[in-house]
């Protein structure tokens, strides 16, 4: 009798958008007896896109959860976004199941996001399959279609169900295990095998024959001696040959139809290993590896991969349970923050319903709500002390300066943004002490729309966006020496400071440096720190445009004071003034943020990348081949890359992506340099 965990399936569906993922799973539903009709994306009433953002822009963006029986067994399946803005989506998804179903269009082919979510699932190591939609679409092919995955992808791909029939002639699938063809919603309808597939299908189940025992030594032995093999140790090879990863199965059908959908899900329940057929989770503590069986009775340990925020019933952290049993009344332990938390309700999800449940027990996807410490890709723990591998998100790189939209609404603006960025790992937000800037990064301009309907809808907070200001710096070119004395009388104590200055610029990256070389008592010591202060407090704004001066050092090495008159604060503003006078004779220049980019393209883009940075004052480091694509390496002015995510979209068609980080300051050019004092007055007026 198998285990609670040997029964469930746990899955999720991947694609580019458009796909037809949501109605797949609307269609499924409708299938297993969770819903008594099916629901329609014009219509906005599927399960999968419930919230008003998915129904406004008529396109998912976050993940549904739906837990349900299909014959003996119990599934969870996880509908994805496949837009590439809310690619972190999937990310999560994908550490929480054993397989993985890319949907690919069959009047469309492979498109931008299916490459990206594709590797995803490779890099997860995913048992994979894919299904061709829309095969009852105008301009649906099968074969163009599946020759394309062929050459596009690495792998052994097995059709186990073809088309009857294309575009308006599309009449059902026939099912290459059984070698009988199904028409009709829900392939109830037996049809007969058109004599124009005989052949094909002959061929294409010899071909399937062939791979499974390809793999299995006794299922060899038997085919070469011409012995029969049954469906059952067939199933069982393909089965084999799935979770290996040496099989890829590949399905045909039309989601709008309910065509072959549950032959689909027919063959997933029998394909998808369950949850414990690896045996154990990994993980570390204290830098040594740990390990625990993937049982019921284990220790129980549980990653956090979706979190959603909401005003009224606070945070849901859904996860998924690697091994043993959670209560809900267990007792955790969350190793990032290395605090405990107990439990409360647990639920199951399905859609925006969520149903209570006592327990979940390993390999089981669920929710728990309102504990404040968990946070996306936490480990949760009980019985044991490990900390599972972090979920690999993708690098959000559109940067925009948040402001409110109504004046005085900033702290309810931050507020909510920083909200949102609990339940998103792939929003960010920061606040910029140099520029004094709100900044928002997101995974592009769709993602920072649905954020701003977010924001406005759960928290009545509307915000706008705009380019960032650049961290420009200063800096001097030349050694100098300046004298400056600080002298007021006002009757009565006056005030009095007098220091001589040595300034000399010091190598990029070194910051500001202070010493003092006085002799003979000419400024006493305890006047000392106070000219330092005076520096610090001047250098923040350069003689330049009013930016903050870096890479140089001042030694004060000589002075004088009055024993009455002198003070701290005549000093410090003595020094001020020194260091003002001094930059102005120093060759004060401006620096700028200068970042190491590394751009990810295919091979026919580079000409196009390499132009454009020439364009952006970009200087190409160098070009490194990887897998199929080239890696390029630029330095590039910060002020050049604030729309460079939106750029990069329109010159590769979305076939790129690109990574960057603060490398050095550099001087800015003498023309640009005069630019950015104009703009830096304007401003000031």
């Amino acid at each position: 009798m198998l285990s609670n965990t040997q029964k469930i399936r746990n899955l999720c569906l991947i694609s580019h958008g458009g796909a037809g993922k949501t109605t797949l799973t609307e269609m499924t539903l409708l299938n297993a007896g969770v819903i008594d009709s099916a629901g329609s994306i014009e219509n906005t009433n599927t399960q999968a896109d419930f919230t008003p953002e998915e129904k406004k822009h008529q396109f998912s963006i976050n993940n549904s959860y739906f837990s349900f029986s299909w014959g003996d067994k119990f599934v969870n399946l996880i509908d994805t976004p496949g837009y590439a803005d809310f690619r972190g989506e999937v990310a999560g998804a994908l550490r929480m199941v054993e397989g993985a179903v890319l949907l690919i269009d069959g009047t469309a082919g492979i498109e931008v996001n299916t490459d990206y979510v594709w590797a995803m699932a490779e890099k997860n190591q995913l048992p994979r399959f894919i299904f061709i939609n829309k095969m009852d679409k105008d301009g649906a092919d099968f074969n163009k279609v599946f020759n394309e995955i062929k050459d596009a992808y690495q792998g052994n791909f097995i059709p186990l169900t073809i088309p009857v029939g294309e575009g308006e002639g599309y009449k059902g699938i026939i099912d290459l295990l059984q070698e009988v063809a199904f028409s009709g919603e829900k392939d109830v309808d037996k049809i007969e095998i058109p004599a124009e597939l005989t052949d094909t299908v002959e061929e294409l189940r010899m071909e399937l024959l062939e791979s499974v025992v390809e793999l299995d030594e006794e299922l060899m032995e038997k085919y070469f001696a011409d012995e029969k093999i049954s469906d059952k140790e067939l199933i069982k090879g393909l089965v084999a040959g799935v979770a290996s990863g040496e099989i890829i199965p590949v399905m045909v059908g039309s989601a709008l139809k309910n065509s072959g959908i549950k032959k689909l899900f027919d063959l997933l329940i029998n394909l998808v290993p369950s949850p414990d057929a690896k045996g154990v989770i990994e993980g570390v503590w204290q830098g040594e590896k740990v390990e625990v069986s993937i049982t019921v009775d284990e220790p129980a340990v549980a990653l956090v991969a979706k979190t959603m925020v909401d005003p009224y019933i606070g945070k849901l952290s859904i996860f998924k349970v690697e091994s043993g049993t959670l209560t809900k009344d267990s007792e955790v332990f969350i190793p990032r923050a290395n605090e405990t938390a107990k439990l409360s309700k647990l639920y199951r999800l399905n859609g925006k319903e969520q149903e209570t449940v006592e327990k979940l027990t390993a390999g089981e996807i669920g929710a728990v709500a309102k504990i404040d410490l968990l946070e996306t890709s936490d480990t949760m723990v009980e019985g044991i002390k490990m900390s599972l591998k972090d979920i690999d998100f993708p690098v959000p790189m559109l940067t925009q300066a948040a402001l409110p939209a109504s004046e005085g609404d900033d702290e309810k603006m931050s507020a909510a943004l920083n909200r949102i960025s609990q339940e998103d790992v792939t929003f960010k937000v920061e606040y910029n002490k140099e520029t004094k800037e709100l900044l928002v990064t997101s995974m592009g301009t769709v993602h920072l729309d649905v954020i701003k309907d977010i924001c406005q809808r759960k928290f009545e907070a509307s915000f706008i966006t705009k380019v960032p200001k650049v961290t420009y710096k200063e800096t001097i070119q030349k050694k100098v020496e300046v004298e400056e004395k600080y002298k007021k009388q006002s009757g009565g104590r006056g005030q009095y400071g007098h220091v001589f200055l040595r300034m000399e610029p010091l190598p990029r990256g070194k910051g500001f440096e202070f010493d003092e070389e006085i002799f003979g008592g000419a400024i006493p010591n305890q006047y000392i720190p106070a000219v330092e202060k005076g520096i610090v407090e001047a250098k923040e704004t350069g003689v330049v445009a009013g930016y903050p001066v870096v890479d140089f050092k001042v030694v004060v090495y000589d002075g004088s004071y009055h024993p009455v008159d002198s003070s701290e604060m005549a000093f410090k503003i003595a020094a001020s003034k020194g260091f003002k006078n001094g930059m102005q004779k120093a060759k004060p220049v401006l620096l700028e943020p200068v970042m190491q980019v590394e751009v990810t393209v295919p091979e026919e883009y580079m000409g196009d990348i390499m132009g454009d940075f020439n364009s952006r004052r970009g200087k190409i480091l160098g070009m490194e081949p990887i897998d199929s694509k080239q890696v390029i390496k630029a330095h590039v002015p910060q002020a050049e890359m604030f729309s460079y995510a939106i750029d990069l979209k329109s010159i590769t068609g979305g076939h790129g992506s690109y990574t960057t980080v603060l490398d050095h300051y550099d001087k800015v050019p003498s023309k640009i340099e005069e630019e950015i004092i104009q703009q830096r007055q304007n401003e000031e007026e």
